[in-house]
This record gives C-alpha cells, structure tokens and sequence, in this order.
C-alpha cells in the first residue's frame, strides 16, 4: 500500500509540474508578467524596444514629444521601463531625466544610470542582471542628422509602438512627426537614393495605399552596416532629388504631406540597418541640434 501511495505521489506531482509549465509558458506568451524588452544592441547603436507598450503610450508619448521638441536628447521607452517596473512611484519623466546625459545630450549607459542612489538597490541593478540587460551599456555612436526640425514637428507615434489607425491595430515601426504642410525633411546621413515615387500628385489620404503615398529611400553605408531609410507621406511634387542622386547629411530632400495611408500632415521616419528595422531615432546626434 504505502509503494503505491508513493508512486500516486509522483505521479501527481508530476502532472502538476507539466501543468504548472505549461501554465507559465502562456502566462509569459500572453505578457501576464509584464512587458518584455527586447532588441538588437549588440553594437550599441539603437535601444531595444517594449512589447505591450500600448498601457504606456499616455504617458510615454507625450514627454518624449516635449523632450524631442526641447533638443534635450532622446530616452527610449525601453529604459524607462526598465527603472518603472523596479518603482512605479516614479515619474517617467523623473526617470527620463535620470536617463538622460545632458552634456552629449544621449541616454547613459545602464551601469552608470545603477549608481544613482535610488536606483543601485533594485533587482535590476543587481550584478547577475546588469550582466543579462539588453539595455545600452556604453556611450553611442550617433551618426544621423534630424529628419525634420524638432522645434516645429510633433511626435504623435514611437518606435513599434501598438496602436490602432483607422479601427486597425498595428505595431508602427517607426516614427511620425506631424508638422504643416510643406514642412522640410532632410537626409539624416550621405548616401543615395534609392527609390523616389511621387505618384499622388493631390495631397490626399488615400486609406487603401499601405505604400507609405509619396516617400523616398536613402541608402547610407556607415562603418560596417548599411542604413535604409524611408521618408513617407511626402508632399507632391517637393522631391528635391531623383533615384540615384547622391546626397549628404542635413540636405533638404522634399517636404511634409499627407498622402496615402495618413492621418494628417506628418512625416513617417523610418530605419533599417542590414535589413533589421531598427528604432531611428536611436542614432540622431542632437549636439548638432541647435
């Protein structure tokens, strides 16, 4: 009697544990632990990114349009999240400015950030976990200009943040900054371009155009990666350059519209590097920001 009860016992517990992992699995699946923070920074160029982001956007949206308006420097939401998730009494923009190097005017290195008083004695900030983070660990290499004047433009979307446009839930993976009709947009590096297509020559929205409406791509080698970058919903017939033309950083190469898949007048700012779509603004040197 007592080997049989023995062998009910494992038996039962291992059914438990299969279910219990199981359990787990779709908890971590379905994001019941919180968001995760993933990205590729092995070469430290451009933070990761915060999946269900969508609870944050209220919050995290409008300082970083207020951050990037004040030329102060850019704090993924990912960092911050990184600290908000330790203490949610803090503010997130408490935490931005903690973040924040305001002498080369980019996010400090994670460790550095750790030192801080009311951070260094949060599980995160733990050796073992600093060890693991995926969070930018060094000074950056910057090497972009802005896109668009960040005095005059907005905002309105973050990096692979989730949102519904048009009663469709997507993931944008890029920005949008609104700013007037007209509004200049310039290269962000030298390079070539690539594509130019000026198909509308109304400045409508067209909701069945997923194409991005008037857009052109600049091609940049940098170092040892290729950028491709894509300017979106331009304004008919502003091209300042054609396929082929070699451009350099900060040259003005067509302007704001709101053609195709659009909201209203923005520009959608978007970054691959060897193929990856990667946060863009992640790159931008604002000490050339006046």
């Amino acid at each position: 009697m007592k080997k049989k009860a023995v062998v009910l016992l494992v038996s039962s517990s291992g059914i438990f544990i299969i279910i219990a992992v199981v359990l787990i699995a779709c908890m971590l699946t379905l994001g019941f632990f919180g968001e995760n923070i993933i990205g590729d920074t092995e070469d430290g160029l451009t933070d990761p990114y915060v999946e269900y982001n969508a609870i944050y956007v209220g919050d995290y949206l409008p300082l970083v349009a207020k951050k990037l308006k004040e030329g102060k420097g850019y704090v993924s939401l990912s960092r911050i999240v990184f600290f908000y998730t330790e203490n949610d009494k803090l503010t997130f923009e408490e935490i931005y400015d903690d973040n924040l190097n305001e002498e080369l005017k980019q996010v400090k290195p994670i460790s550095a950030v750790c030192k801080m008083e009311k951070y260094k004695n949060t599980f995160g900030c733990t050796p073992f976990e600093l060890q693991k983070t995926n969070q930018i660990d060094k000074i950056q290499s910057k090497p972009f200009a802005r896109p668009i004047d960040f005095n005059i433009a907005t905002a309105t979307s973050f990096f692979m943040e989730q949102r519904i446009v048009y009663g469709k839930s997507n993931v944008h993976k890029a920005w949008d900054l609104a700013a007037p009709n007209q509004t200049p947009v310039y290269s962000v590096c030298d390079g070539v371009v690539r594509q130019k297509s000026f198909r509308y020559t109304q400045n409508v929205i067209d909701t069945s155009d997923n194409s991005g409406g008037n857009y052109i791509t600049i091609e940049c080698k940098i170092d040892k990666s290729t950028y491709s970058v894509f300017y979106a919903h331009l304004y008919p017939d502003s091209y300042l350059v054609k396929e082929g033309d070699l451009v350099y950083k900060g040259q003005e190469i067509a302007s704001v519209g709101t053609t195709g898949y659009s909201t209203g007048p923005h520009l959608h700012f978007q970054v691959s590097r060897n193929g990856t779509v990667v946060d863009g603004m992640s790159l931008i040197n604002f000490l050339d920001i006046e």
